[in-house]
């Protein structure tokens, strides 16, 4: 079994998504730094109207700005921009924890054919899951999306929406992306399904964010993912 060092030779860039997160983003960025080389993070805002993007520079962080202020769009500029093999996407909430990146990166070590590592909250668990009548409704939507996903191309999955998660650029690349939403993170299991790219899931626990609330609008994004899942089904 590979040890911890292994991981840390891979080409790795770590992507933080931000938006008006000047609470956390400041001691998450000192929490990675124990993970991955100051150099290999990346923060991408979308517009943040605090302080978020002078703490991120005061870190020394490289910052690039999403013009379209979409979790989609913020992605597609990740892997279109930043020279790294493999990328790792994860939150600035402080919902995402720092010490699981190396299980996501480890995957890659263990079996050259992986595209995309996905942390699972439903091996792990959630603090998030039933904390409101609008994290249930969000369950129930990813485990009916699960079902269907797992029914139409015979995988295991559980957990096709959460955001941490590590790619081979490349690859993800290749696909072709194309929503601006949060609705990409079911995109990209979708085409890496019909592309027969492998996925592996490993057990995360999600932590409650601590300040805000989810950029997700449940009714407002429920017809984006309805619309992108019947989108990549039939094409």
């Amino acid at each position: 079994m590979n040890d911890e060092s292994d991981w840390r030779k891979l080409n790795i860039g770590l992507v933080i998504f931000t938006k008006n997160e000047e609470r956390t983003i400041g001691s998450l960025i000192d929490e990675v730094r124990d993970y991955i080389n100051e150099d290999d993070i990346f923060v991408i805002d979308g517009r943040s109207k605090d302080n978020t993007v002078s703490i991120v520079l005061e870190k020394g962080i490289r910052l690039l700005s999403d013009p379209n202020r979409g979790k989609g769009s913020a992605i597609q500029l990740a892997i279109n921009t930043i020279d790294r093999d493999i990328l790792v996407f994860m939150d600035s909430d402080g919902s995402h924890q720092p010490k699981e990146i190396p299980l996501l990166l480890e995957v890659f070590l263990k079996d050259i054919d992986v595209t995309m590592v996905i942390g699972s909250r439903l091996r792990g668990g959630s603090e998030e899951f039933y904390s409101s009548f609008h994290e249930v409704i969000r369950l129930i939507g990813n485990v009916i999306s699960v079902f269907f996903v797992n029914l139409i191309w015979g995988s295991k999955l559980t957990d096709i929406q959460n955001g941490f998660r590590a790619v081979k650029k490349d690859e993800m690349k290749a696909l072709c992306l194309s929503e601006v939403s949060f609705a990409i993170e079911q995109e990209m299991v979708m085409k890496c399904l019909k592309n027969k790219k492998k996925i592996v899931e490993v057990p995360s626990w999600e932590l409650k964010r601590k300040y805000n609330s989810s950029y997700v609008v449940l009714f407002k994004m429920l017809p984006r993912y309805i619309l992108s899942f019947i989108k990549n089904i039939i094409y």
